[in-house]
């Protein structure tokens, strides 16, 4: 818990880019795109499980979510840049908003809880890239408390802050994993 006290603020800062980002990316959508029509019956909201059972879903969801979504894509390009992280995940928030706009109420109540849930493990994510791509940047503006901090000891100091912050990730992912598993089986 330590770790979510030192670094806060930037956690609240990319909850509130990442919430409000699906937020108006929706809200825009709304107002440009005509929401598709739906002639007679239920309309198909979720797709069916990959290779036909649940279980071998969540296989293809937790990992996939975990390696290519929040490693490579938000938390990997922080390294090179620290901003990118930030900005990847801002992407990745958009094209949610784009994605739930045309739910009907039910559809986008049966979304929520995955989206909270992933959405929080990649903003843990993102602060898991921009801290460790900032270590090396400005070590003296990541680790105000040591003044003379050289790159290397604020890069070691920010890997150990990366493995705390990747823990809340993977838990928040594979919850996230269980949670649209059974959304999926149940709608």
């Amino acid at each position: 818990m330590s770790i979510v006290l030192r670094r806060g603020k930037l956690l609240a800062v990319f909850n509130l880019l990442y919430f409000s980002s699906i937020f108006v990316a929706a809200l825009v959508a709304g107002f440009l795109f005509a929401p598709p029509l739906y002639m007679g019956g239920s309309p198909e909201i979720f797709g069916a499980f990959p290779f036909g059972d649940p279980v071998i879903a969540f296989f293809v969801i937790f990992p996939s979510n975990l390696v290519l979504s929040a490693f490579v894509v938000v938390t990997l390009p922080g390294l090179g840049f620290f901003a990118l992280s930030a900005v990847t995940m801002a992407v990745r928030s958009v094209l949610w908003g784009l994605l739930i706009y045309p739910l009907p109420v039910w559809g986008f109540l049966a979304t929520l809880p995955t989206l909270i849930l992933e959405g929080e493990a990649y903003v843990f994510a993102a602060v898991a890239g921009t801290t460790l791509g900032a270590s090396w940047f400005r070590p003296r503006w990541m680790y105000r408390e040591e003044a003379g901090i050289s790159r290397v000891d604020a890069l070691k100091r920010a890997f150990g802050e990366f493995k705390r912050m990747y823990f809340f990730v993977v838990v928040l992912l594979f919850v996230a994993a269980i949670v649209e598993t059974l959304t999926i089986a149940y709608f």
